[in-house]
């Protein structure tokens, strides 16, 4: 079975959920001591990271996902083995 490695971008992305959602956690404790202005602000700051993170990915991912696919169907259509791809010997 072939596992997939988390590239950097994956890794990237998880970094910047796990620290947004922390950082939501502080605006609820903001609000708790009285701080409701600060607490509003940064609660949409960190939502707008949070979505515009995840989109981002998304859409990131999706293309390098299509390019995959696509050239795995050329590949298959021509008949082309991976090596005999990779060199530069005339058939």
């Amino acid at each position: 079975m072939k596992r997939k490695r988390n590239t950097y971008t994956k890794k990237l992305v998880k970094w910047i959920i796990a620290i947004s959602v922390f950082d939501l956690q502080l605006s609820y404790f903001l609000a708790f001591l009285g701080r409701t202005e600060i607490a509003e602000n940064l609660s949409m700051t960190v939502v707008t990271t949070i979505i515009g993170t995840v989109i981002t990915y998304c859409i990131k991912s999706f293309k390098e996902t299509k390019e995959e696919e696509k050239v795995a169907y050329l590949r298959e259509k021509n008949g082309v083995e991976q090596e005999e791809a990779w060199t530069n010997k005339e058939v």
